[in-house]
């Protein structure tokens, strides 16, 4: 808990220092600000400057995530590490409440398995036959209570990892841990050979949605959780860094260092494409690019060194007649349905609704008038405005039964991390160039 509430300080820092006074021309992502330090990462190719279609892709199926008001957050998983040797990784975003679940059908050892799809965490992992189900009391219930699909995943092609496990701790609670091994994975004609895996026979699992057996992740190496020794030991220490599915395709020259999505509007899900852009129409003329960057949120040399997540800096946002420049890195994350808004402008938005929007404590969200105006809003990023549709800023399947009115299609992100979800990229096609370390947008027609 003293480590949360420190990154709750540090990230407070991040919005004084980043919110407050707009940098100086020349002005440099790689200055430290307030203990905080946003520097890019090294490319491994030069960023590309033609993206064309490509014939593989995967279709990633939309499952709606259970309600949970307590935890209005992603899937994202950004590794803090402890640093004491007793305490679990913790993270900053949650399994559930008001996420976004995609599924993605992928072979594991040529099992066909669907998997969560996941750009805001590193490890892949499945559940084995025999997994103990947790509950809340630490009690073990019946399997049925941590709401998988019946694919299951015992062994490893490959042979097992001696002495190596895995171990995630979610921020809303939720735990997975397993042995690690390395097996044969494919997804939408991507094949991956002896990739390194874990299988999880212990789960404390609120998030599940009866279709998917674990989590396919999409991050950088920096984040995934393989750990030295014996189970319950967990510490920076006797981490163990590796290279997850997307950074092993790319080193086993499999696809082109990028991979690019698109979430479709009407029937909410989507389409991962890798090593180039997904077959839908898209505006080509308008276009534009933001680097990669990482960002040192706990001081530590380890997290500060290497990608973690996807992150930008937009220009700032334009509502109405309104424009803020104000500059806050953002994590573009499939994981979260809504957009996560720096405070300031979260209230000022909302006020321009018409009529305007109303917060509830309960959900931890705002809600409006479910034929309410929304104000035009853009998200700018090298000077191109990135217009989000009105429909997606009143968010229908979410309603207060007691006044009928609807969720806002984003919400006050505190502290931070503030995060650019579904309701963004529904809007546009999202070019994660790692190899480059860029992102690019392409407006959606």
């Amino acid at each position: 808990m003293k480590l949360l509430q420190h990154l709750a300080v540090v990230l407070a820092a991040v919005v004084t220092a980043l919110g407050a006074d707009p940098p100086l021309p020349g002005w440099a992502f790689t200055n430290t600000m307030n203990g905080l330090s946003l520097k890019q990462p090294s490319k491994l190719s030069e960023a590309s400057t033609m993206d064309s279609p490509t014939p593989r892709f995967s279709r990633l199926k939309h499952i709606k995530g259970p309600v949970n008001p307590a935890s209005g957050l992603s899937l994202a998983t950004r590794q803090v590490r402890a640093a004491t040797e007793d305490t679990h990784p913790q993270n900053i975003t949650a399994v559930g409440g008001f996420s976004t679940q995609y599924a993605i059908e992928c072979t594991w050892d040529g099992l066909p398995v669907s998997l969560l799809f996941d750009t805001g965490s590193s490890d892949t992992w499945a559940i084995t036959e025999d997994f103990e189900c947790v509950g809340s009391l630490g009690n073990v219930v019946d399997q049925a209570d941590c709401k998988f699909g019946s694919q299951f995943v015992n062994d490893f092609a490959h042979g097992e990892i001696e002495g190596t496990h895995f171990s995630l701790q979610y921020g809303s609670g939720e735990e997975v841990w397993g042995p690690m091994g390395y097996s044969d994975l494919s997804c939408g004609g991507l094949s991956v050979s002896k990739q390194q895996v874990g299988l999880a026979n212990h789960t404390y699992w609120r998030g599940g949605n009866k279709v998917t057996v674990g989590i396919l992740g999409m991050a950088y190496p920096s984040i995934t959780s393989a750990f030295y020794g014996d189970l319950g030991d967990e510490a920076s220490w006797n981490s163990k860094t590796y290279s997850p599915f997307l950074t092993t395709a790319i080193g086993q020259g499999t696809m082109e260092p990028l991979f690019s999505v698109a979430i479709m509007k009407n029937s909410s899900d989507g389409i991962l494409a890798w090593g180039g852009l997904p077959p839908i129409p898209y505006n080509r003329c308008k276009n534009a690019s933001a680097d990669l960057l990482i960002a040192n949120l706990i001081g530590e040399d380890d997290t500060a060194s290497r990608s973690s997540f996807y992150t930008i800096v937009p220009d700032g946002m334009r509502w109405g007649s309104t424009t803020d420049e104000a500059k806050y890195p953002y994590i573009v994350d499939t994981g979260t349905t809504m957009m996560h808004l720096p405070p300031p402008l979260t209230e000022a938005i909302v006020r321009a609704f018409d009529p305007p929007a109303t917060y509830m404590y309960q959900y931890g969200l705002y809600f409006v008038d479910c034929k309410s105006i929304p104000p035009l809003l853009a998200v700018i990023i090298a000077g191109v405005e990135f217009y989000i549709d009105s429909g997606d800023l009143v968010y229908h399947d979410i309603v207060d039964p007691m006044t009928g009115y609807c969720a806002v299609g984003f919400t006050n992100g505190g502290a931070g991390p503030y995060i650019l979800g579904d309701v963004f990229l529904q809007n546009v096609v999202a070019v994660f160039d790692v190899g480059g370390a860029e992102m690019r947008f392409y407006e959606r027609k």
